[in-house]
């Protein structure tokens, strides 16, 4: 049996928008998708596919001679499961939400900018004969490609997130999940403040892949740009709080960016066969990235990343390799001028490990 749907797209407020508004502005855009799908067979395969993006506001050009104030949400909600007893089973899933990807505003008064982005997609094959086999593209942004000025005090926050499991198991078969995991809070943004700015970007990442197999391989692997099953530095998953910005402050100032990340990857084979198991996980956290800053006042700074990290592989009679990797950091290039006092913090947590084991193969 085949069930796809893919390729469909919700939009708040759709691209090249012009808005003037004489006085006060209460702008709100909502983009919200649910994509679901399912097969199942006896004999034949069964396919299951979700695809879908989701924007909030796109290509937006505004001008306001009050206050302004705009909020912009985008959320998805997804799975894709296939199950089949004699034949192959797949389940897929790709899922982009973006809050804003285009804004060019001028205020008059106070802004205030808040735009989220939220991701959660899980996915399950199984296939009691034959392969079953997984996979998972997940973007998520908050703000991208942004023009924010205002003549007094402006707050702006960008927020991302990515909530997903994905699951392999096969009794026949080999057992493959393959995902790859991308989040940003904020990205290419200019702003200019009259009074007190305020700015923050936070992206965060929770994702869980397993694969498991009786007879047959098991491989399970996150952080895998081109989900053929290989994770590494050069196809992490990315997750970064605040890129490529540039703050001018006429005031007081803080900036925020933060990274989050939870992984959890493993492969299993419980057979007897000897049959290899082999997990791999990349990640690449940013606080804040190449971060041009002008305060007038004092100002605060902070750059956060965080990781967990834990890799598994497992095999009775063959090889099992398990691979974890993880790049850091909290504040990394840029140029920051502040001119009266000013609070630095760039932290960084990470903890990572990669555990493998095998009764009779190499581990």
């Amino acid at each position: 049996g085949y069930t796809i749907a893919e390729n469909a797209e919700v939009i708040g407020i759709a691209s090249d928008m012009d808005i003037s508004v004489g006085g006060v502005s209460n702008l709100m855009a909502q983009a919200q998708g649910t994509a679901d799908s399912s097969a199942s067979s006896i004999n034949l395969r069964a396919d299951a596919d979700s695809g879908m993006d989701a924007m909030g506001i796109q290509n937006l050009q505004m001008k306001v001679d009050s206050d302004s104030d705009l909020s912009s949400t985008s959320s998805l909600i997804g799975s894709a499961n296939g199950e089949s007893t004699a034949n192959v089973a797949t389940a897929d899933i790709d899922f982009d939400a973006t809050g804003v990807d285009g804004i060019s505003m001028n205020v008059g008064g106070i802004s205030n900018v808040a735009s989220s982005a939220g991701v959660n997609g899980d996915t399950s094959a199984s296939s009691v004969g034959s392969l079953a086999k997984t996979t998972g593209d997940l973007d998520s942004t908050g703000i991208s490609e942004g023009h924010l000025f205002s003549s007094s005090d402006s707050d702006t926050s960008g927020i991302a997130t990515i909530n997903s499991v994905l699951e392999a198991e096969s009794n026949a078969g080999a057992g493959k999940a393959f995902g790859d995991f991308d989040a940003d809070g904020i990205s290419d943004l200019n702003i200019g403040s009259g009074g007190l700015l305020d700015l923050a970007g936070q992206a965060q990442v929770t994702a869980e892949v397993s694969a498991s197999s009786v007879s047959g391989d098991a491989k399970a692997s996150s952080g895998d740009d081109d989900l053929l099953g290989v994770a590494n530095s050069s196809e992490a998953s990315t997750i970064a709080g605040l890129t490529n910005v540039s703050a001018d402050g006429a005031s007081d100032g803080s900036i925020l960016g933060t990274a989050f990340g939870s992984f959890s990857t493993s492969a299993e084979n419980i057979g007897g066969d000897g049959d290899d198991a082999s997990a791999s996980a990349s990640q690449s956290l940013t606080g804040i990235s190449s971060a041009n800053i002008d305060f007038g006042g004092t100002g605060s700074i902070s750059a956060i990343a965080q990781d967990s990290n834990f890799v598994e592989a497992s095999s009775v009679m063959g090889d099992a390799s398990a691979t974890a990797s993880v790049d850091a950091i909290g504040l990394d290039g840029g140029n920051i001028h502040i001119a009266s006092d000013a609070v630095l913090t760039s932290s960084v947590s990470v903890d990572s490990s990669a555990d493998s084991s095998s009764v009779g193969g190499a581990s």
